[in-house]
């Protein structure tokens, strides 16, 4: 199913510069080799081969620009699930069409053609913005989706012989940004880990109690380095679990929502990793 968590994962900080990048190289090569749009090589101030360096670096920027801002209110709000696809589907909408006006701008720059500033002109880059982006989007989002369902089914498909339980391991050591906030920490202390910007919130079971220890390191890199801990499940965009330790969840096909004992907040888990949940809960249960 597609999610707005398909959208966002493009284009979340770590992958931002190598979309941009990607866009930039398809665009050029596209442009290049197989010439999709009519131009007059009479009417052209450069080489065609520089003409189409600055037409594919244009949306790139666009791209790199117009997705770091957005990115930058997303910050603002990190426990917020998926939304609708809608929104998302909008957002890029407007992305092409700055593309396209960009390319318009452009035209007096690369062409000599005096009709350059005419409706017409501006009618077709803007058009061709949104065929290509159009194009190019749909197959990044199948790509994507389908890579995604792969994950998920090899996940599930670990045997219960060989499934590593966290209460078992001796304490894992957890590298962060600086080394001042490196840590070690014994996994059957771990609840769950929740976002907090550059940061994680982590809730830990220790002797005296519940405690909340914050960490410098994103809870992505935190899920990278659990990666060999199969009780560790990244549930939602915002939180990492340590699945042995929920006590019960609620919920239906849009989501559940996770409690812990002794714990008042619960942890959502997003529809997008539901299938994934069910069939690691009842493995390590199952193996217990």
């Amino acid at each position: 199913m597609i999610t707005e968590q398909y959208f966002y994962n493009w284009y979340c900080p770590g992958k931002l510069k190598q979309m941009a990048g990607l866009m930039f190289l398809v665009s050029f090569l596209f442009l290049f080799l197989f010439r999709p749009f009519t131009v007059t090589e009479t009417e052209l101030k450069y080489s065609y081969l520089f003409t189409c360096f600055l037409h594919a670096l244009s949306p790139a920027l666009i791209m790199f620009s117009y997705f770091t801002i957005l990115i930058y209110f997303q910050k603002t709000n990190p426990d917020r699930d998926e939304g609708p696809v809608f929104k998302w589907i909008t957002s890029i909408a407007g992305m092409l069409f700055l593309i396209g006006l960009a390319s318009f701008f452009l035209r007096d720059l690369i062409y000599t053609n005096p009709n350059n500033w005419s409706l017409r002109y501006l009618w077709e880059e803007i058009r061709n913005a949104y065929l290509a982006g159009t194009l190019f989007f749909s197959y990044f989002l199948f790509a994507r989706s389908y890579f995604h369902q792969r994950k998920t089914e090899l996940a599930a498909a670990v045997p219960v012989s060989e499934i590593t339980l966290p209460e078992n391991q001796e304490n894992i050591f957890v590298k962060a940004h600086v080394k001042i906030d490196d840590f070690n920490f014994n996994p059957a202390d771990f609840l769950f880990a929740r976002a907090e910007g550059n940061y994680v919130e982590i809730t830990m079971r220790r002797e005296h109690g519940l405690q909340k220890e914050l960490r410098r390191i994103s809870l992505k890199q935190l899920e990278l380095q659990l990666t060999g801990y199969v009780g560790f499940l990244r549930c939602h965009r915002a939180y990492l679990i340590n699945i042995q330790k929920v006590a019960d969840f609620s919920g239906n096909s849009q989501g559940y929502l996770l409690s812990f004992d002794e714990v008042a907040e619960e942890v959502p888990v997003s529809r997008a990793n539901l299938q994934l949940f069910d069939q690691r809960y009842q493995m390590l249960h199952s193996a217990n």
